[in-house]
């Protein structure tokens, strides 16, 4: 286009409200024509900045990382199909882990959480349905022993749904998912005080994640929810249909 100083100033304040870095170097690889327009027609780049009311002096101290730059790449991610989930970001090694990493920054988002909301996607959704592999899924229990979370089969369901389900579903059984991450069944397995309300609760849960709610995969997977169930309904079968889940074979 031909640049005039109308359109110079309004395409740098244009810039400026979308976030865009505006100093010199970083604007001459995205647009070198404004640039030299700029120059030109106010006698220097940064005249043209400071007549477009910016202070050139943030400009130049502007950090790399902004907000509308992170959404930006989690949104062509989101596009792309790539898992979004904290622990697969973090270990890419291209802009969008970066990202990730830029995030936690109090000025930008706090957290990882609070990006994605802020482009737009629901962050429970994306660590529901991240993409399980059986290494991620060691990891993350592996983690959680780590860091003194609870990891016995009935809260697990409750926090992190997705990952249970992920655990039976590339081990065959959650303790067969803990055996393969190092971890001692028996010594996580904790007893729990089951009530209807509990038990309609934890079904519900593992329904919303996708697990299989036979009776012989509860009784497999999760012995303590289907035992509780069969004690304080007299059936899964009727425990299942208290927590409102249809049931076909």
């Amino acid at each position: 286009m031909v640049w005039d100083k109308t359109e110079i100033l309004k395409a740098l304040k244009k810039l400026h409200k979308q976030g865009v870095d505006l100093s010199y170097n970083a604007l001459a690889v995205r647009q070198q024509s404004l640039v030299s327009a700029a120059a030109y027609h106010f006698g220097s780049y940064r005249k043209a900045v400071e007549k477009a009311g910016i202070d050139y002096t943030d400009v130049i101290r502007r950090p790399r990382w902004t907000k509308a730059a992170i959404i930006t790449l989690v949104k062509v991610a989101k596009r792309d199909g790539d898992d979004l989930h904290w622990s697969a970001v973090t270990k890419r090694r291209d802009e969008l882990g970066k990202a990730a990493f830029a995030s936690l920054q109090p000025r930008l988002f706090g957290s990882w959480d609070r990006a994605l909301t802020g482009a737009g996607l629901d962050a429970d959704e994306v660590n529901r349905y991240r993409k399980w592999d059986k290494d991620t899924i060691s990891f993350e229990l592996r983690q959680r022993h780590r860091e003194r979370e609870a990891l016995n089969s009935g809260s697990l369901q409750h926090e992190e749904p997705g990952l249970h389900a992920a655990a039976v579903r590339h081990f065959g059984s959650y303790d067969a998912a803990l055996r393969a991450a190092k971890l001692d069944p028996d010594k996580l397995r904790q007893r729990r005080a089951w009530t209807k309300p509990g038990v309609r609760e934890a079904l519900k849960v593992a329904s919303r994640a996708g697990q299989h709610l036979s009776d012989s995969s509860i009784r497999r997977d999760a012995p303590a929810l289907y035992g509780a169930a069969v004690r304080l309904f007299g059936s899964f079968t009727a425990a299942r249909t208290a927590a409102g889940i249809k049931w076909k074979k």
